[in-house]
């Protein structure tokens, strides 16, 4: 124990130092099974107030599509496929206002309801109607430990949690994959979900999938208060160091 104020500053920084097994995903639970197994968590995303859709309706007679699309006019090509692409925002209601059909009641629908919904209601005035619905603002925000937080928008609709961790750079080496938390808010509630990124069952989980307007927040790791309590911390790594070598140089010449 004579030395030990020698190598005391070289000990405290080996004690804020993160792990290996802290940097891993899937590295606990049961191990991944061999072969392909069936995906027994979907994405379940509905429509709700305030997501921009895109609801494009495709037929052979220009003509006959052209009363429902909100510039009055249809394609004018066979070429063009005949496609009329036209913007709507749900309300707060749940609805949107849709030429000539009306309002639509679309909140709470798959897009693949939302377009049956459409096509049906499209037979009494167009022979065969074809409709896509797709989202134009499918929206989820990344905090914490990450290297690039913020709000991120897609045209997709189907976004896993994994998927929004690399958008956002992937987690920084103080980002904790034990502890990230899922924030969701729908139907007028508010939850909140763990997601552990070491868990191999974290593709079971029911927010592996994001939803719409989910905040994903990665947790910092405790090793990270070590590095953020003040400036001097910055420095506290070289300074250790330094203190190390000098003393080391200090005994070989006694």
């Amino acid at each position: 124990m004579k030395y030990y104020h020698l190598f005391a500053p070289f000990l405290l920084s080996l004690a804020s130092c993160v792990q290996h097994k802290q940097l891993v995903n899937f590295s606990e639970g049961s191990a991944f099974p061999a072969g392909a197994q069936p995906i027994s968590v979907v994405a379940d995303v509905r429509i709700q107030p305030d997501d921009l859709l895109e609801i494009g309706v495709y037929a052979e007679d220009p003509v006959a599509v052209a009363p429902f699309t909100l510039q009055g006019i249809g394609a004018r090509t066979k070429e063009e496929n005949n496609v009329t692409g036209n913007n709507y925002l749900v309300d707060q209601a749940g609805d949107i206002e849709f030429p000539v059909l009306g309002k639509i009641h679309l909140s709470g629908l798959t897009v693949e309801q939302a377009r049956d919904t459409f096509k049906q209601k499209l037979t009494r005035y167009i022979s065969n109607p074809i409709v896509n619905v797709r989202w134009l603002n499918f929206k989820f925000t990344v905090l914490g430990e990450v290297s690039r937080p913020a709000t991120y928008t897609l045209q997709e609709r189907s976004v896993t949690v994994l998927e929004a961790v690399g958008l956002a750079g992937d987690l920084t080496n103080y980002g904790s994959r034990k502890t990230s938390s899922v924030i969701r808010e729908q139907d007028g509630k508010r939850e909140f979900g763990r997601v552990d990124l070491q868990d191999r069952n974290v593709f079971n989980s029911p927010y592996f999938y994001l939803k719409q307007n989910d905040v994903v927040y990665v947790e910092p790791l405790k090793q990270k208060t070590s590095v953020v309590s003040d400036q001097a911390t910055k420095v506290l790594p070289w300074v250790s160091a330094g203190a190390i070598l000098a003393n080391i140089i200090i005994l070989l010449f006694r």
